[in-house]
């Protein structure tokens, strides 16, 4: 990516949501009701000027019904246990909303399957301004693995590695990642599986992406070989790959394409987190 893109503010008008995609205001009000409504637990992680990055979690199944207000530290073990995130570039809107419309689209039944936990904006001034990094010029979604490069992590990072055992435990069985790529009209995925190539994991992704947008033909992107749409095991210092070090067996980084229609990307998101949730439970 031209590093002079990553000053460009980038915002689209959104029919569904009748705003427009850095609308922070009515983003957290509209996430507030859907968490209220499905009786989430919350977390708050940190505070960034005065946006707060909240992690979200469905109840412990025999969590006492006094201390639902609580977060609980392990969820059951019986039912797998998934996490979703979204909003580590701020420029990358459609997956935060794309979570979003994935909730409303939820009721609580949900949770006598899986064990959910939801990081749906990690970099909120990123996302205000329409900006890929965050008001410090930071990346958030590198730093989380020592590298040669000294990468650092971003202070959204910090938090996430400030809380690493939670994230670990709450990903135990797959995480998701929901990114676009701005300069593609195109999509693709970033997955991590055990096996020595991607199985039903990481085409369960693609099949939800393509029924919104083309796929990418590219044998090559960001400098990493692609093969049928996929970046396969890409360990560099991003969330996805320090989770998978720490033992996640399924992760994945959608990549929907930021040339294409906002509210599409949004659909393709909320597709996307829901074929992840079905293929892993």
């Amino acid at each position: 990516m031209d590093p002079h893109s990553r000053l460009i503010p980038r915002q689209w008008k959104s029919d569904i949501f009748n705003c427009q995609s850095n609308d922070i205001a009515l983003f957290y009000k509209l996430l507030d009701q859907q968490i209220s409504r499905l009786g989430l637990t919350k977390k708050t992680l940190g505070v960034t000027e005065t946006f707060p990055v909240n992690f979200y979690q469905s109840h412990k199944q025999d969590l006492d019904q006094n201390q639902t207000t609580e977060l609980p530290s392990l969820l059951p073990s019986l039912l797998p246990s998934l996490l979703v995130c979204a909003g580590f570039h701020g420029e990358e809107a459609a997956g935060p909303w794309g979570m979003l419309h994935f909730l409303c689209q939820q009721n609580t039944d949900l949770f006598s399957q899986v064990n959910l936990s939801l990081l749906p904006l990690l970099n909120p001034t990123g996302f205000n301004q329409g900006l890929r990094f965050n008001q410090q010029g930071e990346n958030p979604n590198r730093g989380f693995i020592a590298n040669d490069k000294d990468e650092l992590p971003s202070i959204e990072g910090k938090w996430l590695l400030d809380n690493g055992q939670l994230m670990q435990e709450a990903s135990r069985n797959g995480m998701l990642t929901c990114h676009e790529d701005m300069k593609c009209s195109d999509g693709y995925l970033y997955s991590f599986e055990t096996g020595d190539k991607p199985d039903a994991f990481s085409f369960a992704l693609l099949d939800a992406m393509v029924d919104f947008f083309p796929l990418s033909s590219d044998t090559e992107i960001a400098n990493c070989p692609v093969a049928d749409s996929i970046i396969y095991n890409h360990y560099d210092t991003s969330f996805e790959a320090f989770l998978c070090q720490a033992g996640t067996p399924f992760a994945a980084c959608s990549e929907t394409p930021g040339q294409q229609p906002f509210d599409q990307r949004v659909l393709a998101n909320s597709a996307i987190i829901s074929a992840f949730i079905k293929n892993l439970v």
